[in-house]
């Protein structure tokens, strides 16, 4: 037989956020492969290197709490030079740099990386430090990879200007038919006080402070809801204070950080997703694969998941007054709703699927 290649992932890990969850689960689609085999150096201690260790990978923590980045490139190189990697994968800026610095300095020949998102902070002149290592994140990325993965076509058009010639799309995925064995759709209840719910981290970009205002809208107008947050983040009692200022307390649930959070997903009756940007939200997939109706913004790679509008309701303008009539249109159209979610499962399993996107990976790194 021959000798597996092998592939380390260099990934932060602080979170247990969407790029996590799709390093986790191509890993744990990919451990089986007599073709590879996987490691990873990651940031911080927390639930993906936990998750990976349980997969049998050989995980090293390169603490970015205590260590400089001298360090960290240090242990980047020996941890390559001691399992023989071939491959290097990196999952965001500064684990581009410094993974690509110390895969050069322990001669590992072959490096990607995959783009998860938009960038959720404008980089400018007037953060030069921020601006700096984003162009050397550039630089580096053009002439030390061999590929740059998009998630989306949205980010795949937008890469093409920044590296071209390198960009391969392979979309986010999902183990869509596991999904749905151990997390079936819950049945309707029978009063009608709908659950209509938010899942991300408590930050600027999600907008959690429009699904609050849309939940108010909604009841104010006359369909009882309860709105559902689901995550935690350092907005969260600036949410709490804009919820009692609305006198909504008692109509949002603060459900903090779950996981996993599909038994809270599938007894939603509709999921918003009032975000200023995303690139193929995880969360998105999830809701398509155990059809949960989805309401969102139309932005990033969400029209495409969402088949533009075909399996689900797309927001054009970012305001609650938009998100709350739309929502008051899905909900009121029950055989619509129900197509819809039926077009999502269908699309999911056709083209987010975790058979069919794990295997492009798994092409590439043996290519």
């Amino acid at each position: 037989m021959s000798t597996p290649t092998v592939v380390t992932h260099v990934i932060s890990g602080d979170l247990w956020a969407g790029a996590e969850v799709q390093v986790f689960n191509l890993c744990m689609a990919l451990v089986a492969s007599p073709r590879l085999r996987l490691t990873a150096v990651v940031f911080n201690e927390g639930v993906l290197s936990q998750k990976l260790r349980s997969l049998g990978l050989k995980v090293e923590i390169a603490d970015e709490s205590r260590y400089g980045p001298l360090t960290l490139v240090t242990i980047i190189r020996n941890h390559c030079r001691r399992e023989g990697t071939k491959v290097l994968h990196t999952h965001g800026f500064k684990e581009n740099i410094l993974g690509i610095i110390g895969k050069d300095l322990a001669g590992v020949p072959c490096s990607l990386r995959t783009v998860h998102g938009n960038p959720e902070t404008e980089i400018s002149f007037k953060g030069p430090h921020k601006w700096l290592i984003r162009q050397l994140d550039l630089l580096l990325g053009r002439l030390r990879q061999q590929t740059v993965v998009a998630v989306s076509s949205q980010l795949e058009a937008t890469l093409g200007a920044q590296f071209p010639g390198k960009v391969e799309k392979i979309f986010n995925f999902v183990d869509v038919d596991g999904l749905r064995q151990q997390w079936p759709r819950a049945k309707a209840l029978s009063t009608r006080r709908y659950r209509i719910g938010i899942v991300g981290r408590l930050v600027p970009v999600k907008r959690i402070d429009l699904f609050i205002r849309t939940i108010a809208i909604l009841n104010q107008r006359g369909l009882p809801c309860t709105g559902v947050i689901i995550g935690s983040g350092p907005l969260e009692q600036e949410m709490r204070a804009l919820s009692a200022s609305l006198g909504m307390m008692e109509e949002i649930e603060f459900k903090g950080f779950i996981d996993p959070a599909y038994d809270e997903l599938r007894k939603l009756d509709a999921l918003l997703m009032t975000s200023d940007h995303e690139g193929l939200p995880m969360t998105l997939l999830e809701a398509l694969a155990i059809e949960t109706p989805v309401i969102a913004h139309r932005v990033g790679g969400i029209p495409e998941v969402l088949a533009d509008g075909d399996c689900g309701w797309l927001v054009d303008e970012q305001t609650p007054e938009s998100y709350a009539e739309v929502t008051i249109k899905a909900l009121g159209a029950e055989s619509e709703l129900g197509e819809k979610s039926r077009k999502g499962l269908l699309h999911a399993l056709e083209t987010f699927s975790l058979k069919i996107n794990t295997r492009q990976y798994e092409e590439l790194y043996t290519r």
